[in-house]
């Protein structure tokens, strides 16, 4: 048997009464509001009340006023914990920034790159293998390095590898790789002549989003990449890339010419940003010359 106040208990944790045992028995108080459309017809005490009869009482005596008003204070103090603990959970410190996929990342212009340690190219497939710098250690399948040729004159950089990418082993996998290449071959650049790599090397499946922890944990991997391959220039791919302090980004690329484009996945999905991509590839085509 259920008080009806459990009923609004529901309500207010935003479940409604389609969680509740559909041979529950509702014990109604004295003092609750009456319907006048059901109480010509009460289900006898003691007896189920019928699913869709239920709900419509539910609904019904849950948009008054007065039913609101009978809400137990714990709901109450239950709501003013979870505020808390969200608030505790951002960094008080740290400006957000909206991602164009509507995720808030949390992006610290001042911060350089960490020196923890130096690595080598070759070392880069290994040391990510055991690399637990931040916790997408523990949502990725595999890391991915990136691919193509090591003396290559273009480095293209994403954020991070998408889920699809991980489940691949392969970055820029399916029809954004596809994509991507028709891109590229617009400024008569072949795949031999191109690296492909993120600046964060997991894909976050989980969390579905990365954070400044991610990008500066995976630093030193970029940085190691583009000071082997000297690339004559960097093509960032995602509006993130603009959002970071354009000073700290050209130091974190090593002062090498880069153009930031609208990723490829964001075009299968909004062509008409395709304008935009094609003058960031002209601009790149230039550099390249």
């Amino acid at each position: 048997m259920l008080d009806s106040r459990y009923l609004y208990l529901h309500e207010a944790m935003g479940l409604g009464p389609m969680w509740l045992s559909q041979t529950a028995y509702l014990i109604v108080p004295e003092s609750a509001p009456k319907n006048t459309e059901t109480d010509s017809a009460p289900a006898p005490t003691g007896q189920p009340v019928s699913a869709s009869t239920d709900r419509q009482q539910t609904i019904a005596a849950t948009q008054t006023a007065s039913a609101r008003k009978s809400i137990p204070q714990a709901v109450n103090q239950h709501r003013a914990a979870l505020q808390q603990i969200i608030n505790q959970s951002r960094p008080a410190t740290v400006p957000e920034v909206q991602t164009a996929a509507g995720n808030n990342i949390n992006i610290n212009s001042n911060k350089p790159i960490p020196d923890e340690f130096n690595i080598s190219f070759d070392a880069i497939p290994a040391s990510l293998a055991a690399c637990t710098r931040c916790n997408l250690h523990q949502e990725r399948c595999t890391p991915l390095p990136g691919y193509g040729a090591s003396n290559a004159r273009l480095l293209v950089v994403s954020s991070n590898p998408a889920p699809p990418d991980d489940s691949n082993q392969q970055l820029f996998s399916g029809e954004v790789g596809k994509l991507l290449n028709n891109m590229l071959a617009a400024i008569n650049m072949t795949t031999e002549e191109v690296f492909y790599t993120s600046q964060v090397k997991c894909a976050p499946n989980v969390s579905l989003h990365i954070t400044a922890e991610h990008l500066h944990a995976c630093l030193p991997y970029l940085s190691a990449q583009i000071e082997h391959i000297r690339p004559q220039a960097v093509l960032l791919l995602g509006q993130i890339f603009s959002q970071i302090d354009q000073n700290t980004l050209a130091q974190n690329l090593h002062n090498i010419p880069f153009v930031i484009c609208p990723h490829p996945a964001r075009l299968l999905r909004q062509s008409h940003l395709k304008a935009t991509a094609w003058a960031a590839l002209k601009k790149l085509r230039n550099y390249l010359q």
